[in-house]
């Protein structure tokens, strides 16, 4: 046997020794760490949940697996994907090491750990420990946030790669500047994989430098850096993007689509299937189109969607209102995919939870309007604190990361929101939540002596937060009921193509609420009993037709809450301002069959009767109405509407 030297073998034995006393040094530093626990708590709580919810993966939430189960199987991406891929990919990695869905929803889970870990550093980093330890607890007790763990979605992973590079950023930033431009880009062009929006934000680490101190050069060098790194990391799949589409762009081809649904107004920005006919009709295009033609599609939906916002301004300044309540005044939506979508759980647990629903909901919404509450709170307690000390530091530095979550909800907002978006923002509210508590906890303890200036200012952000929320969804509510209007499905020149007509209000005074609702395929016009007008309700859209004689016709059926009129009903077709039709509905009508319309007004109808016109033109467009007139309106004043579906214009 060969001999060993003892200086050898000692020295081998020391490292040995060494290595081993790191690693429990290191482990008896975490089991004696509060936070730590914290974090273990956030992850075994989350771990219990996907085991007793065996909730199914429905919608999207399936596509993604399906997805997944493709790319393993072809080692390529489905012709038809038009997402972001990397949530996809690491269901893929999961699969391919023989995980199920129970390994798939750990992504979920480790998401929520990570979100937990990552708010908790970013509350000690900035306001001290105590603080890290409440951002910490609220992560791992978020009742939203663990019921989204058993969600095989994107919107978790999203958020623990966003908030952890926010981490990163303020982590590194005192003692090693350079290594938290780089970690912080690396992992937003990670976080970016998942969501696009991710790798942009990473240009908003300009103000942080900024509000720490940093020269403006200085400070616009580092953050040209950071986003150079996430585009970097994005760049393969810009290249595959160049690849298939013979362009290079580093997005998905879904975000036309995304657009397209938030400016709806048929549907008040809300997902509506609807929409993918009325598009599929109207453009020629579908959602899901051969590679080919993904980005012809998208910009066809984006360029839609640019036109809608821009057609009644009032009406759009509304819908950002009805967006964002639906984005961030409610939690409630976020157990609607783990428990209360159908599918998603079998008879006995769904019976449990529907039992226990109201609870539930009451829960996560006292929870987040608590934490939403006390991050008012906690923002102000910042601009008190950077007022009072000389240096301002680290509060400045705070209230520069607010840049990150409003620039997230000022972005869904304007596109398309659903409270699923949610899940991204609220991560980085929980260290201002926990610097309000700690400094209450603080305060009571000293009587609140000194702590005048704060106290006000804490008290003024809360009162001004709920009531100005409250204020500005009303203002929202009244601008859409006032200038609503309606897409839908029409024909023309020749009776054959298709197209998109928008409707709005017609020949009404202004101010009041607008008569119109929408359909694919049909506009309605609520009746206002009240109305003193010659017509009682009204709608106008414009025909680019030209000159010549032209047929209209269309069908039109009444809506209403019993089968019959008390009374006769008139509706008349105006094109150029003369009527060329009128269509009268007899007094006491009787007719057992449904109205044709759909949607939330789809109440028991007269049957839908057509209305044909004639119209002789020297040339331009037309301009076509639809005016229900007084002299029978009956039971139809207690809520009915008339709608006006399937409208053809042709040479005649």
């Amino acid at each position: 046997m060969p001999a060993t030297s003892p200086s050898a073998s000692g020295s081998g034995s020391a490292g040995d020794g060494a290595e081993r006393l790191s690693l429990r040094t290191t482990f008896h530093a975490l089991a004696r760490s509060p936070r730590a626990w914290l974090v273990g708590l956030a992850f075994l709580l989350r771990v219990l949940w996907i085991v007793m919810v065996p909730s199914r993966p429905v919608g999207d939430f399936a596509l993604y697996r399906e997805a997944a189960a493709y790319l393993l199987d072809q080692g390529r991406l489905d012709s038809e994907f038009i997402y972001m891929p990397g949530y996809v990919a690491m269901l893929a990695g999961v699969g391919a090491l023989g995980g199920g869905l129970l390994a798939a929803k750990m992504i979920g889970v480790l998401a929520g750990t990570a979100v937990a870990w990552a708010t908790g550093g970013i509350a000690d980093t900035f306001f001290g420990r105590r603080a890290g330890l409440v951002a910490t607890a609220l992560a791992a007790l978020w009742p939203a946030g663990i019921a989204v763990a058993s969600v095989t979605g994107t919107d978790m992973p999203a958020a623990a790669f966003g908030v952890c590079g926010i981490y990163a950023l303020v982590r590194l930033a005192p003692r090693r500047p350079w290594w938290a431009v780089v970690w912080c880009g690396l992992i937003l062009g990670l976080a970016a994989w998942i969501r696009a929006v991710a790798a942009p934000l990473a240009a908003l680490s300009l103000l942080y430098w900024l509000a720490v101190g940093t020269r403006g050069p200085v400070a616009a060098v580092r953050a040209a850096t950071t986003l150079a790194i996430a585009f970097l990391v994005l760049l393969p799949w810009g290249l595959r993007n160049r690849a298939v589409y013979g362009e290079l762009f580093f997005t998905d081809s879904h975000g036309g689509h995304t657009a397209l649904v938030g400016a709806n107004p048929n549907s008040e920005g809300a997902y509506s299937r609807s929409l993918n006919l009325m598009f599929a009709q109207g453009t020629g295009y579908r959602l899901f189109e051969p590679p080919d033609r993904h980005r012809q599609s998208d910009r066809a939906a984006y360029e839609l969607a640019k036109s809608w916002t821009a057609f009644e301004p009032g009406y759009a300044l509304g819908l950002i209102a009805a967006k964002a309540d639906r984005l961030l005044t409610h939690e409630r939506g976020l157990l609607y995919w783990p428990l209360f979508r159908q599918g998603v759980l079998d008879d006995t647990h769904r019976a449990f939870f529907s039992t226990h629903r109201t609870a539930l909901e009451r829960t996560a919404d006292t929870f987040w309007w608590l934490v939403a509450g006390l991050s008012a709170a906690g923002i102000a307690v910042c601009v008190a604190r950077r007022r009072d000390e000389r240096s301002g530091w680290p509060y400045r530095a705070a209230l520069s990361v607010l840049v990150f979550p409003l620039s997230l909800a000022a972005m869904y907002t304007l596109f398309f929101a659903e409270v699923r978006y949610h899940l991204a923002i609220v991560p980085l509210l929980f260290p201002y939540a926990a610097c309000a508590l700690d400094w209450l906890g603080s305060a009571a303890g000293h009587r609140f002596r000194g702590e005048r200036r704060s106290v006000v200012l804490a008290a003024s952000a809360v009162v001004i937060l709920f009531s100005c929320w409250r204020g500005g969804l009303a203002v929202g509510t009244k601008l859409r009921a006032q200038y609503r209007w309606a897409v839908t499905v029409c024909a023309y020149p020749n009776g054959a193509a298709t197209h998109l007509c928008t409707w709005r209000r017609g020949g009404l005074p202004a101010g009041g609420n607008s008569p119109l609702r929408g359909t694919w395929d049909g506009v309605g016009l609520r009746v206002d009993r009240s109305s003193p007008q010659a017509v009682l309700a009204s709608a106008r859209t414009i025909i680019p037709v030209g000159a010549g004689r032209f047929q209209v016709r269309a069908l039109v059926s009444v809506v209403t809450k019993t089968k019959s009129l008390d009374t006769e009903l008139a509706v008349a077709l105006r094109a150029d301002g003369r009527v060329i039709a009128r269509v009268v509905w007899p007094s006491r009508a009787d007719n057992p069959t449904l109205g044709v319309a759909g949607g939330s007004d789809s109440d028991p109808g007269l049957s839908a009767q057509p209305i044909v016109g004639i119209v002789e033109r020297t040339g331009g467009p037309m301009l076509l109405e639809v005016e229900v007139e007084p002299g029978g309106i009956g039971s139809i004043a207690d809520g009915g509407v008339v709608w006006v579906s399937k409208l053809i214009v042709e040479r005649f």
